[in-house]
C-alpha cells in the first residue's frame, strides 16, 4: 500500500495529463475552425472557382424566383455553384481559348463596355430648338417643299411607233373620248376611265383601277413614257378634263386629269421632330466613331502583312461569290469573244 504522499503525487500527475489532453483537443479544434472559415465575401468555393457575394446579389436580382428565405437562398447558391463548377470544367478543357468562345466573350465585353462608357454619352445628346430651326431654314426649299403633282388616268396602246397600229387603236380611243365628253356626269373624275379601262389599255398595272396612275410629281425625269403623260396632263386644268389622243414613239395615249395639287411648303411643326431625330442620330454616330477611334488609338495596333498573307486553309465565306480573274461569258459563248453590255427596254 502506497504512502499518502506518494498517492497524492500520482493523482496530481494523472490530472495534469488529462487537462493537457483536453487542452490539446481544444487547440486542435480551434485551429480546424480557423482553416474552414471562408475568405471575406466568398459564399462558396471549389477547385478553381468561387462564388462571391456580388455574384449572388447579381444572380438574385436578374433571375425570377420565390421571395427571400433560407431555402430560396440555398437554392440560388446551388445554381451558382453548379454554374461556376461547369465554367471551371470548360476552362480546364481548354474551351476558354477556343476561337468561337473568344469571339463570344469579346462580343459580350464590347457590349458591356459600350453600356458602361458610351451609352451615358449617347443618352446625354440633346439638340436645341435653334439647331432644328436652322436645318429647316437651310433645307426648306430642297427637302421640305412638297412639289407640284398631278393624279392622272391613262389609256395606252403600245403601237411601237408603227402607223398601222396607231390606225388600229385610235378609233377605240376616239369613241371613248366622245362618249365621255357627251356625258361627263356619268364618268366621275375620281374614277378615271372607270370600267372602260379594262379592255382599252395595255397598261396592265392600271387597267383594273380605271387607268389611275396615282400621284406623279411634276418634275423632269429620264422616263420618256412618264414625260409624255405629264406633258399631256399639263394641258389639263380641271379634274375630269381629257387630253387629245396623242401618238408617238412611246405609243398611243389618252390622259384624264383626276386631281391637281399645287406645290406647298411643309410647316416647321410637321417636320421638327423628324429633324431633331436626324440631328440626334448624327451626333450619336459621331460619338460612336470617336469612341471606337480613341480606344483603337490607345491600343496602338500593329498589323503584320506577311503573317496575314501566309494564313492558309481559309474556309469559304457564307454567300461569297467565287473569285474570277476573267469576266463570266454567257453560256455557249466562245472564248475570246468580245461581250458588249446591252440595254433593256422598259415598257409599262
Amino acid at each position: 500500500m502506497l504512502a499518502p504522499a506518494s498517492h497524492r503525487a500520482i493523482v496530481v500527475s494523472r490530472h495534469r495529463v488529462l487537462w493537457g489532453g483536453l487542452l490539446a483537443v481544444v487547440l486542435l479544434a480551434g485551429c480546424g475552425k480557423k482553416e474552414s472559415q471562408p475568405e471575406p465575401g466568398v459564399l462558396a468555393k471549389g477547385d478553381g472557382w468561387s462564388v462571391r457575394g456580388d455574384d449572388f446579389r447579381h444572380w438574385w436580382s436578374t433571375r425570377p424566383g420565390p421571395a427571400d428565405s433560407p431555402q430560396a437562398r440555398t437554392e440560388a447558391l446551388d445554381r451558382l455553384v453548379e454554374r461556376a463548377s461547369l465554367a471551371a470544367a470548360a476552362r480546364k478543357a481548354g474551351l476558354e481559348s477556343d476561337p468561337e468562345t473568344v469571339a463570344r466573350i469579346e462580343a459580350i465585353l464590347i457590349t458591356r463596355l459600350q453600356e458602361v462608357q458610351l451609352a451615358p454619352q449617347l443618352e446625354a445628346v440633346t439638340v436645341s430648338e435653334d439647331e432644328v430651326r436652322a436645318v429647316y431654314d437651310a433645307r426648306r426649299e430642297s427637302a421640305y417643299t412638297q412639289p407640284e403633282a398631278v393624279r392622272v388616268a391613262v389609256l395606252w396602246f403600245n403601237t411601237r411607233g408603227q402607223q398601222p397600229l396607231v390606225d388600229r387603236y385610235r378609233p377605240r380611243l376616239e369613241q371613248i373620248r366622245a362618249e365621255m365628253m357627251s356625258g361627263p356626269d356619268q364618268f366621275p373624275a375620281a374614277a378615271g376611265f372607270g370600267p372602260l379601262a379594262v379592255g382599252n389599255t395595255e397598261h396592265r398595272a392600271s387597267r383594273l383601277s380605271g387607268g389611275d396612275l396615282g400621284w406623279l410629281d411634276v418634275t423632269p425625269g429620264s422616263d420618256s413614257w412618264r414625260k409624255t403623260v405629264l406633258d399631256l396632263a399639263s394641258t389639263l386644268k380641271n379634274p375630269g378634263e381629257l387630253s387629245e389622243i396623242t401618238a408617238g414613239s412611246d405609243g398611243l395615249f389618252l390622259v384624264r386629269l383626276v386631281e391637281r395639287r399645287a406645290a406647298a411648303v411643309k410647316p416647321f411643326e410637321s417636320v421638327s421632330a423628324e429633324i431633331r431625330r436626324s440631328l440626334v442620330d448624327q451626333q450619336r454616330e459621331k460619338l460612336r466613331e470617336e469612341f471606337s477611334g480613341r480606344i483603337l488609338a490607345e491600343s496602338r495596333p500593329q498589323r503584320f502583312a506577311g503573317a496575314i498573307a501566309a494564313v492558309s486553309g481559309l474556309p469559304a465565306r457564307p454567300g461569297a461569290a467565287p473569285v474570277s480573274s476573267s469576266p463570266q461569258l454567257p453560256p455557249g459563248t466562245a472564248p475570246g469573244t468580245e461581250v458588249r453590255p446591252h440595254s433593256k427596254t422598259n415598257t409599262p
